[in-house]
């Protein structure tokens, strides 16, 4: 018999690959929660073969009292680079209480694991490489919630039979993302509209979100196989650095034009260098990102080419 398992964020960017992945596996029934306001345009195709629950109409008891839960992977994240006044109650809601009740649920159950998402920016920038054991400093308020809801996760290791991971993503880009960096040059090379950017010196770990994707179902073997309860933090990265000026010179060569050019002074401070060490989720999850930085723009910049509308 397939096992049930929960998946929150499937409508973001990473969820809706994960959710595609897991799919296409036919290992589980998965079991998405939403909310009704939310842009199911990433997943609209796939919610025909998913049980649904919208969460604000349902209790999240009610959910668990219908289905026999064996995991929970939650990306559902409230995300800000730089919040304001009235953000702070939604982050809090949506990255901490929400996800809580989530935990609680499990270990009441007795679900066999959860997987949760964090991000490295709850490291100092300082510490490159970062690894698992680098100096907590979070980058903004967003970080600092990801870390609020880390110790939430460390008492319910101790409390409970759950079996907890904590995957810390570094920048994963790819089709479909939210306007960032990546597909804001893309779409502006399909546009053919000129960009000049800043000198393009920051160096930062981006990793294709198919080789994230890999990590999770990675960390779902790990922890259906472990012989043990199990609570680790992961950093997924390329465990490289690629400066701006790197991707905008492949995507100029991909697009076969100069549209793209870097030589504005830096407005403001800016984060030059962070970078991933990735050795432990090499050596715990026989994990290995599988795309260099050339073949997942060229194969981002296809898509996206692709689906131009």
């Amino acid at each position: 018999m397939k096992k049930n398992i929960i998946i929150t964020g499937a409508s973001g960017f990473v969820g809706s690959y994960l959710l595609k992945e897991l799919l296409l596996l036919n290992q589980f029934n998965i079991i998405v929660l939403l909310r009704s306001q939310s842009n199911r345009f990433r997943i609209e195709s796939l919610l025909s073969e998913c049980k649904i629950y919208y969460i604000d109409t349902i209790s999240l008891e009610q959910i668990f009292k219908e289905n026999s839960i064996t995991g929970i992977i939650h990306l559902a994240t409230y995300y800000k680079k730089t919040h304001e006044a009235h953000d702070i109650e939604e982050m809090i809601t949506s990255n901490i209480t929400f996800p809580t009740k989530l935990v609680e649920l499990a270990s009441q159950n007795k679900s066999q694991f959860f997987i949760n998402t964090g991000t490295f920016f709850e490291y100092s920038m300082m510490s490159n490489p970062i690894k698992e054991l680098s100096q907590i400093v979070p980058f903004n308020l967003y970080a600092s919630t990801k870390i609020g809801f880390d110790s939430v996760l460390k008492y319910y290791a101790l409390n409970s039979s759950l079996n907890i991971m904590t995957l810390k993503l570094s920048a994963p880009f790819g089709y479909n993302d939210n306007l960032k960096l990546i597909p804001f040059l893309i779409n502006s090379l399909l546009d053919n509209k000129e960009v000049i950017l800043e000198k393009g010196e920051q160096e930062w770990d981006f990793i294709y979100v198919k080789d994230v994707v890999s990590a999770f179902i990675k960390t779902i073997e790990f922890i259906l196989k472990s012989k043990r309860t199990v609570y680790e933090e992961v950093l997924i990265g390329m465990g490289k650095k690629t400066s701006v000026k790197e991707i905008v010179n492949i995507l100029n060569k991909i697009d076969g034009n100069t549209l793209i050019t870097c030589k504005k002074e830096y407005p403001c401070e800016q984060i030059f260098e962070a970078y991933i060490d990735n050795s432990k989720a090499k050596n715990l999850l026989q994990w290995v990102p599988r795309y260099s930085i050339k073949e997942a723009l060229e194969e981002t910049f296809s898509l996206y080419k692709e689906n131009k509308k």
